[in-house]
């Protein structure tokens, strides 16, 4: 019978606009092929790119510091003791446990700061607990796939302004160009991930489990309401058609989010798509730090289609038509010229279907405080 535990340490601090790697540190209890699975599960996670093994010196400092025997490591509270010691922000509790005739290994995402438990990942060992290697590298391909879920909802704050929306060198539907006054908010950094979105359906009961496949390409083939239903839940919302406008070009009516340069593999996915996320950075960001507003895959906003509506549009955050049979489409993608990558640049499509070109960034009101 295999009895052993594996706790992992996950820091979580990143710069914001620089790849980052997660530091981690593995220590196994004692107990039958505990070492050999401690080694399975830190090469896998090595050899992702993702993370950076801890030293084990340092942690065993740490362990000593803190007076823990090895025995008590699986102790929530101790174990956030050392995670503070350590100054990581998640650990991951990995261990083998018996259930009837099986045996699990099971891995538990804890949050320092508050002590929660953010994720829980279970793996069969067979009756026998002698399937240790393909059990840890399953079990670390979904820690690997989720990396992304772990860190917190980058949304990067857009102040108001005033800016001129459309363009007259542009195609008849982005005309007139217009003045356009919008309230401050708050916008993603990155379009929303595959592995994001399928989280999502598993947590709707609308599939069984998440496809991990490409977990960190944006999530495409998102139909508009379920776009704006995966913000809702959030507790945001897809933007205006307005915002997302000002967003990319600001009030200096940039011609591309980065400038008035044209499309090039270092600013912009036009050619093929790219993950997303601050490990995968271009050079092609607004000022503000938001990314892949041109190219990679088109993005959802709120507004109904209407060729003509500029002609009537609101001075100050319009809201686009009441109704329609097509919603707003904006960003050019993967596969678009790169003449369709301007920001002012507009399409639409079916609500009801998604495609493969098109993804989706959320976006939030910024409270007025009361004075």
């Amino acid at each position: 019978m295999v009895q052993q535990c594996i706790l992992l340490l996950i820091a979580c601090s990143y710069a914001l606009a620089q790849p980052a790697k997660t530091p981690i540190a593995v220590v196994a209890d004692t107990g039958p092929n505990a070492d050999y699975a401690q080694s399975l599960v830190e090469q896998a996670l090595q050899k992702s790119g993702r993370y950076i093994l801890v030293e084990r010196e340092r942690l065993e400092e740490v362990l000593k510091e803190v007076s823990l025997q090895q025995s008590g490591v699986t102790n929530q509270e101790r174990a956030v003791e050392i995670g503070h010691h350590l100054n990581v922000q998640q650990l991951v509790f990995m261990q083998t446990h018996r259930t009837g005739l099986d045996h699990q290994l099971t891995a538990k995402v804890i949050d320092v700061a508050t002590n929660a438990v953010l994720q829980v990942e279970t793996q069969s060992l067979g009756p026998q607990g002698r399937d240790i290697k393909p059990a840890a590298a399953a079990l670390a391909h979904r820690l690997i796939a989720r990396a992304s879920l772990l860190r917190s909802v980058e949304m990067v704050r857009i102040a108001a302004g005033q800016f001129t929306m459309g363009s007259t060198d542009g195609l008849p539907d982005e005309r007139p160009a217009h003045a356009v006054r919008v309230d401050a908010f708050q916008i993603d950094r990155y379009e929303i991930s595959r592995i994001a979105f399928e989280d999502w359906l598993v947590q709707q009961g609308r599939k069984p489990e998440a496809d991990l496949s490409d977990p960190n390409l944006p999530a495409t083939g998102v139909s508009w309401s379920d776009a704006s239903a995966f913000c809702a839940a959030r507790g945001a919302r897809l933007p205006t058609e307005a915002e997302w406008e000002y967003a990319a070009r600001g009030s200096t009516q940039r011609t591309y989010p980065w400038g008035d340069a044209m499309p090039s593999p270092e600013r912009a996915r036009f050619q093929e798509r790219a993950p997303v996320g601050a490990d995968h950075p271009l050079l092609g960001s607004t000022p503000e730090g938001v990314h892949h507003m041109a190219g990679n895959v088109a993005e959802w906003v709120q507004d109904w289609w209407d060729p003509t509506y500029y002609a009537q549009s609101a001075p100050s955050n319009p809201q686009g038509p009441a109704t329609g049979s097509y919603r707003v489409v904006r960003g050019g993608s993967w596969n678009h010229a790169a003449d369709e990558l301007r920001a002012s640049a507009r399409a639409y499509h079916n609500p009801l279907r998604g495609a493969g070109f098109i993804g989706f960034r959320c976006a939030s009101d910024i409270e007025t405080p009361r004075r």
